[in-house]
């Protein structure tokens, strides 16, 4: 009888000390009793051999261990298959013949087995072939090639019966790749892997990319080329391959539980292995498999954190990123925290819900709170990454919980950790290989295959990252550091050959310079609106240059940021260095002149004081920011319109300052500035203009006030006196989205013309064959030959191309008008706010009310209609003094008739609002 009875209860205990321990004892003792056996090289095939040749306890725990694979009973499969596996690996005698025969009869499932019945089989089966695998007796000299076959059929037709089995049936092929090199059928052996585990080459799974990685990283001398003939290059994951790994890691296998898989298919280890373990470089400079910035993108940012993913895909892409927080630095941020991503965290993470996306989103961006704490780089990166978000700005309980991670990654940052990291960003822009190589992904021998493209986007990315930290208010930021951000940038976009400054490798091209040109004006521009929180209440005059201190757009010592950003280049240039700015040679005596301009302008804001002092420092904001686009812009006609404004607003200032002669009033002349320049490209300067119009709201006068209200009233086309420049309109997409342009055929029909234009140029394309009509008519048929009828085609393609630019034309025109009223509604609304109780201010009512009225019937003109209608609500408390009574009676009238007419609760509400205005 058997002594060894007491080991097998305990084996299937719950407690996995229990476990261990007995299976422990077990394989101990029956070690001991196999060695009491005499000696002997013969192998056991068969059970009957093994009866023979192997003690009677090891015979008996053998057949037991393997049926009791098959059993549910608590954790009776884990302990048996431990057990199984060490019994396996130190004996001998036993070959896998013998333990496939065995399985083979103890897990079978037959149709007259239950549901329940025929899946403990399976489980049985498998996790045999896991003991069979893990024990090692595979690569003994008793295994034969159908032995192997075996095994591997048996696991691939598992893992295609079941789904919920198929990733640790391949798990289970792929701890078999190492052991096919000791075999002396290797190639043989690979090959039947390819055809029976990878579907002939194709590979069209995560788990057989799975296999496929082991096997080609094992085997690298296989002629994998004919094996995968769908895969290209020389590594699977190489950047031609993109789009087909994309698929194979994003596609759900069938089963919808399989969404909510709690852990990452095990594919992912040895995708971070390649990229993350430093052994594997020499692979990683030799095979070139795609960048990690690449493979994240197409995988992650596109597939499972693409808008309208499915929550299964969510949630593992907030998994994979919890993942890689271990390996998250500042060199990695980049790639990680792309825009789907952070998006996601804004939208799926809740500390209410319980849904399992919710939770696993919370845990992520907690322990990514965790990891910015304790690197304060890391945390300046991420921070930088979610303001650049328009998600992560937002109210309510997700807004607030944003906010709580913005605030604990403010918490750890210092003023070193912030220079620090500046520093570290004008490494990557002046040598991107080099700084991404230090401790970023594989090797810095990888740089060398970086793309010129990619070089482009890295530095990109640097300008973006260092212009976010300069204008980020919150943080700790002093001005040596926002001047050394202004020239670093300046110097990028106007110079080249600069003496004691590490020249870029490789050079830098053009499209990075104009990059770094609009992200200075942009970011002057963002600068000219700020105000330090700790100085922005107490704006005194500095004692050497008189400005004000702590006003909006100034350093500590009251220099106004654009005017130090216009120094860099017209007076402060470095010796020697070449400026490859646009038209620089024609532009520079202006700038200079604009230049003393604003030095003297900043003097005479420091002796004045209260709205005198605002409208001095408001205009000289205005032409620092003028100067600093017209030197940095790469177009030469939109650097000649900026040249022409300049002059414009120092003479609106010498008005202002009593140094000019009779004329207009300055806020007159600063009106049509503003004007003007709310239909330039420059986003920053139209954001500017709102600033500026502010501290001139209480000096308004009658006609500056028609200017606006002309604007107001106007049609497209330029009609009722105001003439606008379609060609200086641009599309804001900030303003309204372009999608909202396909509505305006569907809103405004119009009945079909003949175009007697396309019916000319179609004629003139026909040419001489025009008689053809005449030979109709006399009974003949023209025919054109093959070359005639190409020239004819191309012809016919030009006029109808020309035909659809033109309606793009006329669309993007329509829908840029509306951009230009909306910004026109800002300063109408800067004006109520600051004179509601102004006489002008009927004027600007009467215009608002004619406005809304245009407009509540046009789908391409809504946003406009309801900025001006939510003008009128929330504007008229004042009672204007002085009105003229005329007018105030005319819109009485106005509001009343309209009133009657009018198509909502809404209109009449807003209408109500006006009469009650207009009769006070």
């Amino acid at each position: 009888m058997p002594t060894t009875l007491e080991y097998y209860w305990d084996l299937a205990s719950l407690d996995e000390g229990k476990r261990i321990s007995a299976a422990a004892q077990l394989i101990s003792t029956l070690c001991r009793f196999q060695a009491e056996m005499p000696a002997t090289d013969e192998v056991a095939t068969t059970e009957a051999d093994m009866n023979r040749i192997c003690a009677g306890d090891v015979s008996y725990a053998v057949k037991r261990l393997i049926k009791g694979l098959a059993s549910s009973r608590d954790g009776a499969r884990q302990g048996y298959s431990v057990a199984l596996a060490e019994l396996l690996g130190r004996v001998p005698c036993i070959t896998v013949k013998l333990v496939l025969d065995l399985l083979w009869q103890s897990t079978e499932a037959t149709k007259g087995m239950k549901g329940q019945e025929q899946r403990d089989m399976r489980f049985g089966r498998i996790f045999g072939l896991m003991a069979l695998v893990q024990s090692g007796i595979v690569t003994r000299a008793s295994t034969t090639a159908v032995d192997m076959r075996k095994i591997v059929m048996e696991l691939a037709a598992i893992g295609a019966k079941q789904w919920y089995l198929r990733e640790i049936a391949y798990v289970t092929l792929t701890s078999m790749v190492p052991m096919l090199g000791k075999f002396g059928i290797r190639d043989e052996l690979i090959t039947m892997f390819v055809a029976v585990a990878l579907d002939k080459g194709a590979v069209t799974t995560a788990d057989e990319l799975l296999l496929a990685l082991r096997l080609r990283r094992h085997y690298p001398g296989y002629d994998w080329h004919t094996a995968l003939g769908q895969w290209h290059g020389r590594h699977m994951l190489g950047a031609r391959n993109a789009g087909r790994v994309a698929q194979v890691l994003c596609e759900q296998t069938e089963g919808g539980a399989q969404g909510w898989c709690p852990q990452l298919h095990s594919v992912w280890d040895e995708i971070f292995d390649l990229y993350f373990n430093r052994a594997r470089a020499d692979e990683v400079a030799m095979q070139v498999p795609m960048e990690f910035e690449l493979l994240w993108e197409r995988v992650v940012e596109q597939g499972l954190f693409a808008p309208g993913a499915t929550q299964g895909r969510r949630h593992r892409g907030f998994m994979l990123l919890e993942r890689l927080l271990p390996h998250l630095s500042e060199e990695t941020v980049p790639a990680l925290m792309t825009p789907n991503v952070v998006r996601a965290m804004s939208d799926n993470v809740s500390a209410k819900a319980k849904s399992p996306l919710a939770q696993v989103g919370l845990r992520t961006v907690e322990r990514l709170s965790v990891v910015c704490e304790g690197n304060p780089k890391v945390g300046l990166a991420v921070l930088t990454h979610l303001l650049n978000q328009k998600s992560t700005i937002g109210s309510g309980e997700r807004g607030s919980l944003r906010t709580l991670m913005a605030n604990r990654i403010v918490a750890t940052l210092d003023s070193e950790a912030i220079v620090g990291y500046v520093e570290y960003l004008q490494q990557v822009f002046t040598v991107p290989g080099r700084a991404r190589g230090r401790e970023g992904v594989a090797d810095p021998r990888h740089v060398a295959n970086v793309s010129e493209k990619s070089v482009e986007k890295q530095r990109a990315w640097a300008v973006d990252q260092m212009i976010r930290v300069a204008r980020f208010g919150q943080l700790p930021i002093t001005d040596e550091l926002t001047t050394g951000v202004l020239r670093f940038v300046a110097m990028q976009a106007a110079f080249s050959d600069v003496r004691d400054a590490k020249a870029p490798a490789p050079p830098l091209t053009a499209a990075t310079r104009d990059y770094c040109a609009l992200a200075l004006v942009n970011l002057v521009g963002e600068l000219s609106r700020q105000a330090e929180p700790s100085r922005a209440k107490t704006a005194e005059p500095d004692e050497q240059t008189g400005a004000a201190r702590g006003a909006a757009g100034r350093a500590r010592d009251g220099t106004a940021w654009a005017t130090a950003a216009l120094a860099l280049v017209a007076d402060k240039a470095p010796r020697g260095a070449k400026v490859v700015l646009h038209g620089f040679g024609e532009t520079r005596a202006v700038l200079g002149e604009m230049l003393g301009e604003l030095r003297a302008m900043a003097k005479q804001a420091g002796k004045l004081k209260g709205g005198a002092a605002q409208r001095v420092q408001a205009l000289e904001l205005l032409l620092g920011n003028v100067c600093v686009a017209a030197a940095f812009a790469a177009n030469p006609q939109t650097q000649a319109e900026y040249l022409e404004v300049a002059p414009e607003v120092r003479e609106c200032y010498r008005r202002l300052a009593g140094k000019a002669g009779d004329g207009p009033e300055p806020v007159e002349v600063l009106t049509d500035i503003l004007l003007s320049l709310l239909t330039r490209e420059s986003s920053a300067l139209r954001r500017l203009c709102d600033q500026t119009f502010v501290p001139f709201a209480e000096v308004m006068t009658a006609p500056a006030v028609d200017a606006i209200v002309d604007v107001l009233r106007a049609r497209e086309g330029g009609s009722e006196g105001v003439e606008v420049e379609p060609e200086a309109l641009d599309n804001d997409a900030m303003d309204v989205d372009m999608s909202d342009a396909s509505d305006v055929s569907d809103a405004e029909p119009e009945a079909p013309e003949i175009d007697e234009e396309l019916r000319r140029r179609i004629e003139e394309a026909l040419g001489s064959e025009g008689d053809a009509g005449e030979a109709s008519a006399s009974g003949e048929e023209e025919t054109f030959d093959d070359e005639q009828m190409k020239v004819f085609d191309d012809k016919l393609a030009e006029i109808f191309r020309h035909k659809k630019q033109q309606k793009t034309w006329v669309r993007e025109l329509k829908l840029s008008f509306v951009n230009f009223k909306l910004r026109v509604l800002d300063l109408a609304d800067v004006f109520l706010a600051r004179q509601g109780d102004s006489a002008l201010g009927v004027r600007v009512v009467a215009a608002l009310v004619d406005l809304v009225h245009a407009t509540q019937r046009s789908t391409r003109s809504r946003v406009v209609h309801d900025r001006a209608a939510a003008i009128l609500g929330s504007r008229l408390a004042k009672v204007p003094a002085g009105a003229d009574t005329d007018a105030a009676l005319e819109l009485l009238r106005t509001a009343h008739a309209r009133a009657r007419q009018a198509a909502d609760r809404r209109e009449l509400d807003t209408l109500g609002s006006v009469a009650a205005y207009a009769a006070r």
